[in-house]
Parts: structure tokens; C-alpha cells; sequence
């Protein structure tokens, strides 16, 4: 995906089918806030290369797991333990932690890093139903 702000909603769109319903909310959420991260590292860097954005799902309906890349050298930051409530971002990091099962990052070879997470698919998984402002509290209950 090319590293525009529109890209975040074309990841959602793209992958929002392909996912098991048991964690479709989670993983899409995910996935819109990786590639947002990584649209804004990728303008800090001046990078103009195509932003990577890769699902796996297990055929056998155990998991599905998530890695999106972007251009930035920069590990990936501390998960802060709350974002300020008068600032518009800094969740992004805080829904990883809080809706996948096991989440992290490594360089890469080629430069960038690679952010990944894992969803655990389990039948009857709680979903989450809740405006956007209340993700931040359901997600501890969803994951």
C-alpha cells in the first residue's frame, strides 16, 4: 500500500473479509492503527516505498496473525501506560497491547522494521460492540 493516509482505510477494507468472525474487530481495528503508524513513519523518513501489510490466517481457525512494515529504522516505542485525554492520538500502541494475544517488532535486513501481532481465534470470543471512544475500555474485556 502506498504510504498515504488513505491506505489506513484501504487496509480496513481489504482485510475485514478475509478474517474469522471471532476476532474480525480486533484485527481491523489493529491493522488500521499499524498502518497509520507506519504512513507516519515512513513521511518522517521521506520514504515513498509501498507500505507491506500481511494476513495470515490458519486454515484450521487458531489464529490469525498480522505484520505491517514501514520505513523507519526506530524501534518500536515503550507502550505507554495511557495517552493523554486531550491528545487526538497515541492509542495505537496501547490497542495493540491491549487486543492482540502477543504482539512485537524486528528490524529488517532492508531497512524499516516490521511491526507483528498474533490473534488467538477461540469460539464464542467476545466482541466488542461499543463506540470508538469506549474501544479503550472494552478492549481489556475483548482480549
Amino acid at each position: 500500500m502506498p504510504p498515504l493516509p488513505e491506505s489506513v482505510s484501504a487496509a480496513r477494507r481489504w482485510a475485514a473479509p478475509l478474517l474469522p468472525a471471532d476476532v474480525r474487530e480486533p484485527v481491523v481495528l489493529v491493522v488500521s492503527e499499524l498502518v497509520t503508524n507506519a504512513v507516519a513513519a515512513d513521511a518522517a523518513a521521506g520514504a515513498t516505498e509501498d507500505i507491506e501489510v500481511e494476513l495470515v490466517v490458519d486454515s484450521a481457525g487458531r489464529y490469525v496473525a498480522l505484520a505491517v512494515t514501514d520505513a523507519s529504522n526506530e524501534p518500536l516505542p515503550r507502550i505507554p501506560a495511557a495517552a493523554p485525554d486531550d491528545q487526538d492520538g497515541g492509542r495505537g500502541l496501547i490497542l495493540l497491547d491491549a487486543l492482540a494475544d502477543d504482539h512485537g517488532w524486528s528490524p529488517r535486513t532492508c531497512g524499516g522494521k516490521c511491526v507483528w501481532a498474533l490473534f488467538r481465534c477461540t469460539p464464542g470470543r467476545q466482541q466488542c460492540t461499543t463506540s470508538p471512544s469506549e474501544r479503550l475500555e472494552c478492549a481489556h474485556a475483548c482480549a
